[in-house]
């Protein structure tokens, strides 16, 4: 009767050891693979990101409109070759592929401090879940840049076209790694020291700066 009786309970334990394996390992490993696949996390429309950046300015050129008399001056002027950008952005995601948005922040290049407020756009490659940890983008932004100090109007502009990779690096967290080409547009005030005055609204004066960018964004959400 006992050999019996351990018999059953054998069989029991074995059988309950079967259906474990069959119900919910399978079903562990498939929500383990989504979970580090998932690289776009699409079910979260809104992104908070925060990011820097180190800005080489490989170059400064000037121009000088003098509407009335119908002449253009143009020179290059060497610059400050080092410049920084923090920044935070608030995005929108339109499918699982494009993040739209805006991101405002704070900027120093060449002697200047400024605020960017650009609006964004990001275009991941490839499939939002996927075996791999990370994913291609482009990526581009455009506005308008307020200056605080110096001899420059208070409003110009700059933008970025360039590329990257988005690598996940916990679950729930992912980071943006990114290079690319900026330009800005500053308008410097009219020096009128010398023995001619020039009324402002006469002159068109612009310096078109530009560079290469590197940064990285990390996604808090």
């Amino acid at each position: 009767m006992k050999k019996f009786l351990m018999l059953v309970v054998l069989m029991a334990v074995c059988y309950t050891t079967a259906q474990a394996q069959r119900y919910y390992i399978p079903k562990y490993k498939r929500e383990r693979i989504v979970s580090e696949a998932d690289m776009h996390k699409q079910d979260r429309k809104w992104t908070l990101t925060v990011g820097a950046s180190y800005d080489l300015t490989l170059g400064m050129q000037n121009r000088i409109n003098y509407k009335d008399l119908n002449d253009v001056v143009r020179y290059d002027q060497e610059t400050d070759l080092h410049g920084v950008t923090v920044d935070m952005g608030l995005g929108y995601k339109i499918g699982s592929h494009i993040t739209t948005g805006i991101s405002a922040g704070f900027n120093y290049a060449n002697g200047l401090r400024s605020m960017p407020i650009h609006g964004t756009f990001r275009y991941y490659y490839g499939p939002a879940v996927a075996a791999r940890r990370h994913r291609w983008f482009s990526v581009a932004e455009v506005g308008p840049q307020l200056y605080f100090k110096g001899d420059y109007k208070r409003i110009g502009a700059s933008g970025l076209v360039g590329g990257g990779i988005r690598v996940l690096i916990l679950k729930s967290m992912r980071l943006d790694l990114q290079a690319g080409y900026r330009f800005t547009i500053v308008r410097p005030t009219i020096n009128q020291t010398g023995s001619y005055y020039l009324p402002d609204e006469s002159v068109d004066y612009k310096q078109f700066l530009h560079g290469i960018m590197v940064g990285v964004n990390l996604t808090l959400f």
